[in-house]
């Protein structure tokens, strides 16, 4: 299998500012080292008239981008500084496509019920096809993919009325074990993943607040309760044995929250555990 790298280096419309500078920072720091890329390919588009229209047009010069890389053949790793950069990679993909979403948050907030008004909480939500309806038919090859594709993992920072939407949805939701790792948590987390039938190709996304902040602050938005670093990896092992991984997507690094040294050990980890025969580099 063959890599094709993106790095997507905005904060909804701002390039390379808080979590928009994670990505090169990643990369600058040796972060990718664990995969063998056949490219890696930077996105960067005009702002446009609004904070929301650029990020679609973000999305949509990355989906143009990842819709060639899997013609040839690629599987997609994307570093992006938004977690909303998953609706570029999933037109790239495809639909039909299991959906395995590691984020400490929903992403499930529409409009009419986030409490901030922040876009990329509505990543998750849009991906499904709940909101942003006419603004993602701007992006090429997107179709919303089913709920019942999609199994959430350790959201644990959800507003009131996200949470409600997602108990009425079919989408599944995992409690993550926080900072635990045994065979018992590992075995849940499998049982979990297996539970209804699914696509066997798979879109993995890390947000990397899924991990406890005392192990990795990824950005301000970091909440306590997270999981370790040796969970993650057990669980993204899981995937790689359940499913064929298409693309995978990281997201929202602030490198001024942690050391992107130590940051980008972690993504090797991480990638290592997801990808068979991907190496860990020394340090």
């Amino acid at each position: 299998m063959t890599f094709s790298g993106f790095v997507v280096p905005y904060h909804l419309g701002s390039l390379r500012k808080g979590v928009g500078a994670g990505p090169e920072a990643i990369v600058s720091s040796g972060g990718l080292s664990a995969v063998p890329l056949a490219s890696v390919q930077t996105i960067i588009v005009d702002e446009a008239s609004n904070e929301i229209q650029t990020c679609i047009a973000v999305d949509a010069a990355l989906a143009t981008a990842a819709r060639s890389a899997r013609h040839a053949g690629d599987a997609l790793l994307v570093l992006s500084g938004n977690c909303h950069a998953c609706l570029g990679t999933l037109a790239g993909t495809g639909n039909d496509i299991a959906v395995v979403w590691f984020d400490a948050h929903g992403d499930l907030n529409t409009p009419d019920t986030t409490e901030s008004g922040f876009f990329d909480g509505m990543g998750l939500a849009t991906a499904v096809g709940w909101t942003w309806r006419s603004l993602t038919r701007q992006i090429p090859g997107f179709q919303p993919v089913s709920e019942h594709h999609v199994l959430l993992v350790g959201a644990r920072d959800l507003d009131a009325g996200e949470r409600e939407r997602l108990l009425r949805s079919r989408i599944r939701h995992f409690a993550a074990p926080p900072m635990q790792c045994t065979a018992a948590t590992t075995a849940a987390f499998r049982a979990a993943l297996a539970t209804a039938p699914q696509p066997k190709s798979a879109y993995v996304h890390i947000d990397l607040d899924i991990l406890d902040p005392c192990e990795l602050r990824a950005s301000g938005h970091a909440v306590n309760g997270g999981v370790s670093i040796a969970w993650l990896e057990a669980a993204l092992r899981v995937v790689r044995d359940q499913k064929q991984i298409v693309a995978i997507g990281l997201a929202s690094y602030d490198p001024t929250c942690h050391d992107p040294l130590a940051t980008s050990k972690i993504v090797r980890r991480l990638l290592n555990a997801t990808f068979p025969g991907s190496r860990e580099s020394s340090d």
